[in-house]
């Protein structure tokens, strides 16, 4: 039974691992808005960007969510990069802070490629781990989380 959740985890994580990718694909011709609601009595919504292989998650008002290039109802909108010009604020946040960075006082931008590579090595890791959790699988997991930190901080 622990070997079927195993796998069925790591199906998981590298299904996960590839639609990362395919996000990270589609960004580079494609600027997409996505807002979520949050729960009911609130007038804030988390709006999720993608562009040129960059994700941003931010907690907007609902007001600026709209300026964000939604319509009033629309919670998903995707438009070619000719089209918006919005992008080139997040363009110049990148370029100012590097790959990873802050969007707002409640908001981050990433690369797509670093989710993917957590569900990618998250796949590895449910795959690979056995009965016992020994000295040795303490040592690599603290290497992985320090060289993911690293790069994060890095770059």
């Amino acid at each position: 039974m622990a070997k079927f959740i195993r796998y069925a985890l790591a199906s998981v994580c590298f299904a996960a691992s590839v639609a990362c990718l395919a996000l990270w694909w589609r960004s580079m011709s494609k600027f997409e808005v996505h807002n979520l609601r949050l729960p009911v009595g609130t007038t804030r919504v988390w709006n999720i960007n993608t562009y040129c292989g960059t994700v941003s998650i931010a907690l907007l008002p609902e007001d600026l969510s709209r300026d964000a290039g939604l319509n009033a109802g629309e919670n998903w909108a995707y438009y070619d990069f000719g089209q918006l010009e919005i992008h080139d604020g997040l363009l110049s946040l990148r370029h100012r802070h590097g790959m990873f960075g802050p969007v707002s006082h409640e908001g981050v931008y990433f690369p797509v490629w670093y989710p993917a590579l957590i569900f990618a090595l998250a796949g590895v890791g449910a795959l690979r781990f056995g009965r016992r959790f020994t000295l040795r699988s303490a040592i690599l997991a603290t290497t992985v989380v320090a060289g993911l930190l690293g790069m994060a901080v890095g770059l």
